[in-house]
């Protein structure tokens, strides 16, 4: 019992060395796959943050010559890097989206080490390099899974960056950082002892996302959560869409933690949104012909070959 009780102390001296930090976050440096691998089209890209810090992304374009339907900027979760959690999002470019991924300080090829409040200067630098430097083509989206979305949340839902976005997709975030520490510590008989050391090095109420949601307003919002997810309790999802101001929908999923956007039905459910929100640049109107024949209906299909002529589909 003693052994125990030397190693919660030691667990918890190191840990308010260390700012928390290591608690909270996952990050993976080496890549388990690329784009490439999905026959993907991508750049990389090297964001250079204000303190010297490099941070590295993937630029996904939409797939083809064909028309730009929107840019995506997708804000991952917190385990492992862009590398693992590229599959949400690889379906995209077949939509007609371009594509960013960014790891935040520490994750993949990104310097530094994770901390909070400090990653969400590193979502905010995604989120500038896109508006200006960038440029992002149609309407821009942000989409956030777990970590990603409640950073997602806390950043957008600041007053100086109202309207930022067009549109907003969460899933499976977090309604606050504490919380969901405690939540997290509340599964480990080691770990439960420390919460009173762990927990308010969290970032406060001010920054949760639960306190910020509603300042994403007047952009549409939807909210995605899984009735399974054995990460990111259910309630979380609720009480964030609770505290959001219109417009925003509710998807109520089934499955594990964000895993639910391999899903076709889920995949179609977020471009449906994207569409009737306005996040879905429409194609451009072919120019008028020349030739007098615009105003003329189709002629008529012939008639469909039978018997050996042909093949009926």
């Amino acid at each position: 019992m003693a052994m125990v009780l030397r190693l919660i102390l030691l667990t918890g001296l190191a840990m308010a060395l260390t700012g928390c930090s290591k608690l909270f976050f996952y990050p993976m440096e080496p890549w388990v796959q690329n784009p490439e691998n999905q026959g993907l089209n991508y750049e990389d890209v090297v964001l250079i943050h204000p303190r010297g810090l490099r941070l590295h992304g993937w630029w996904l374009p939409a797939a083809g010559e064909g028309h730009v339907r929107g840019t995506v900027y997708f804000l991952h979760g917190n385990a492992q890097n862009i590398s693992t959690h590229l599959a949400s999002v690889q379906w995209l470019p077949a939509r007609g989206y371009n594509v960013f991924l960014l790891d935040y300080r520490g994750y993949g090829l990104s310097e530094g080490k994770p901390k909070l409040p400090a990653v969400f200067d590193d979502v905010q630098l995604g989120l500038d390099w896109l508006r200006n430097a960038k440029g992002a083509e149609g309407p821009l989206t942000v989409f956030g899974q777990s970590l990603g979305g409640a950073m997602a949340t806390t950043v957008l839902g600041d007053t100086e960056n109202q309207g930022a976005a067009d549109c907003v997709v969460l899933e499976a975030a977090f309604a606050s950082y504490r919380g969901i520490t405690s939540d997290v510590m509340q599964g480990s008989w080691l770990l439960w002892p420390l919460r009173w050391l762990v927990v308010p090095g969290m970032p406060g109420p001010d920054l949760d996302p639960e306190s910020r949601i509603a300042g994403v307003a007047p952009t549409p919002l939807l909210v995605m959560h899984s009735e399974d997810d054995p990460i990111i309790p259910y309630d979380h999802g609720k009480r964030l869409f609770a505290a959001a101001d219109e417009p925003k929908t509710f998807q109520r999923l089934r499955g594990g933690h964000i895993e639910s956007t391999r899903d076709p039905s889920v995949q179609q459910r977020i471009v449906d949104f994207l569409q009737h929100n306005g996040c879905a640049a429409a194609a451009p109107t072919p120019p008028a012909r020349k030739d007098g024949m615009e105003g003329l209906a189709p002629l008529p299909l012939p008639p469909a070959p039978t018997g050996n002529n042909g093949y009926r589909f």
